[in-house]
């Protein structure tokens, strides 16, 4: 950790408590971590290992790369790919063990006729479209269509799932709308008993106590992190991700200077001012361009002028920085602390979208 100017921190610690409090929760209900966007920008490989450890159930991904690099990694868990796919990825996606979204006559029928022709068998998961509208065959199709898959000895049918949402929202109608066509749905083609049946997303674990289904699918509740508030029940779930720096320069500004691209922020006193080296090539949003700030040595200090690709600046006016002090972008530092949540608000976007804007340029630290 030494050598890098700026990384980002993963306390696994921390993860396998925020693990073993869901556990505690949803009791009987499968654990499903989803792990897509390299596990929301935590790390792909090693939290999958972690989850693996732990006794994860599940894991999720959104395509076919994503689970390969998995399997590549030796993770043995079952992985159920969330997004479509397309038909020269069959071959892939059932060689490494992968389970399918169906959500389609036409899918099904692509994979259908692979495995017929190469007397394969496959493992999939029937996806209702309740009233998301996104993927997923309608709810007066999916009959038909899980008789249809029924009837194909090439099918091993492991799950049925539909996505709730609106589930943040507590109030919302289209919350027990959609619970309702789901149920409705299973009532009438009455499944198997060893079929996983799953709705419950972070969401609806964070504001709903009833009926979690078979398996719970969860995105980045297990990193500590929600679109909103954590609701009093999580309180003890913790945020596993922090982003550091160094302080590379020092420099004094007369009054009146321009700072950064295009000028955006003129010194109304002689300042003293940093240079961090991050920026948004790493993931660190341009959009807290006079906005943001950060810590150092225990003080916030303000980011001043246009965030660039790979540096900006911060004012340390009356107050005392030195080059190679630590700079945390997002986490504690003393008894301050800059959230996830504080990030997204300034940006005007969830939390989980900051998560996954942090790319491979910012080593990933693991402490345990």
């Amino acid at each position: 950790m030494l050598n890098y100017s700026s990384w980002i921190e993963v306390d696994l610690k921390q993860f396998r408590k925020n693990i073993l409090l869901i556990k505690s929760y949803i009791k009987d209900a499968f654990f499903c971590l989803c792990v897509k966007a390299n596990a929301y920008g935590h790390g792909l490989i090693e939290i999958a290992k972690v989850a693996e450890n732990e006794k994860v159930d599940y894991l999720a991904v959104a395509n076919l790369m994503e689970g390969i690099k998995l399997r590549e990694a030796n993770i043995k868990l079952p992985i159920l790919v969330l997004g479509t796919f397309h038909d020269d990825q069959i071959k892939d996606l059932i060689d490494y063990d992968l389970e399918i979204t169906i959500s389609s006559y036409f899918k099904a029928k692509l994979v259908q006729d692979y495995c017929t022709k190469y007397n394969k068998k496959c493992k999939i998961h029937l996806k209702v479209d309740t009233g998301m509208g996104r993927i997923g065959v309608k709810p007066t199709t999916a009959i038909s269509l899980y008789k249809y898959i029924k009837d194909q000895k090439c099918f091993i049918i492991k799950g049925i799932y539909s996505h709730l949402a609106c589930a943040d929202q507590k109030e919302h109608p289209i919350n027990n709308i959609q619970i309702k066509i789901f149920d409705d749905f299973l009532n009438k083609i009455k499944p198997d008993k060893s079929t996983i049946l799953h709705i419950a997303n972070t969401a609806y674990l964070c504001n709903f106590e009833n009926d979690l289904k078979d398996m719970v699918r969860l995105g980045a509740l297990p990193f500590g992190c929600y679109s909103k508030d954590l609701p009093k029940k999580f309180e003890n779930i913790k945020s596993i991700f922090s982003v550091k720096s160094k302080v590379s320069y020092f420099k004094v500004v007369e009054k009146d200077k321009g700072i950064s691209y295009g000028y955006s922020f003129i010194t109304k006193a002689k300042s003293q001012i940093v240079t961090i080296p991050v920026g948004y090539g790493d993931g660190y949003s341009r959009s807290l361009s006079n906005i943001g700030s950060v810590l150092i040595r225990g003080k916030k200090h303000p980011i001043i002028g246009t965030i660039c690709m790979d540096q900006f600046m911060v004012d340390v006016s009356n107050t005392d920085a030195y080059i190679g002090d630590e700079v945390v972008l997002i986490g504690r530092q003393k008894d301050k602390e800059i959230t996830i949540k504080e990030i997204a608000d300034e940006c005007k976007t969830i939390s989980y979208e900051i998560l996954c804007l942090f790319n491979e340029r910012l080593p990933r630290v693991y402490i345990d």
